[in-house]
């Protein structure tokens, strides 16, 4: 009876043993955190909501101008938007206005909606532009005082841009306010390690 513990001691600990030999030659991969830099903002006070419209007559592409302090992907681009329906959400590349993903988000009024993306690497310190095009919006302020640029983890967003008419084309808007913010637009930022 001992010579059978002792053998099935021996044979478990050589099993547990050529697992753990296994695992050491596996790299483990541990993804940072994601991070949702106007959903962040928003949650944090920094600016209010103060109205919301829906169906309104002029079409928007409405969004935010932004930076990261470290290089990373972006996984997904989101809308929070007060009514249901379909929107088309645009990651642009600000300085070239090249667009780098479109998505159309189905959203569920008052959700933050997310459409994950092929991943999109961005450059630490690189300006990019995420815009929503829609009718129905939140806006949200700070009682007139500047918002932006305004610092969220890892992204930097440096202003708020609009671009207003019927039937747009997907152009990269041109407006700003920096006492303002119209949307919500949003991304899945996740940093590397």
């Amino acid at each position: 009876m001992k010579t059978q513990k002792l053998i099935s001691g021996i044979v478990l600990t050589v099993i547990l043993l050529m697992g753990c030999s296994k695992n050491e030659d596996e790299e483990i991969v541990v993804e940072a955190t994601p991070q949702y830099p106007m959903k962040s903002l928003i949650e944090s006070g920094h600016m209010e909501l103060k109205n919301s419209k829906q169906n309104s007559a002029i079409q928007f592409e409405a969004g935010y101008k932004f930076k990261s302090f470290k290089n990373g992907s972006i996984k997904a681009l989101g809308v929070r938007v007060p009514d249901n329906g379909e929107y088309r959400v645009t990651l642009w590349n600000f300085d070239t206005e090249e667009v780098l993903a479109t998505v159309n988000i189905t959203a569920t009024s008052q959700l933050l909606s997310f459409q994950d993306v092929e991943p999109i690497n961005i450059n630490s310190g690189v300006d990019y532009f995420v815009s929503v095009n829609t009718n129905d919006y939140y806006i949200f302020n700070d009682s007139g005082n500047v918002i932006f640029p305004a610092e969220s983890e890892d992204i930097l967003i440096t202003q708020y841009r609009v671009r207003t008419g019927m039937n747009l084309n997907q152009l990269m808007p041109h407006q700003t306010s920096t006492t303002s913010y119209l949307g919500m637009v949003d991304i899945k930022f996740v940093p590397n390690n």
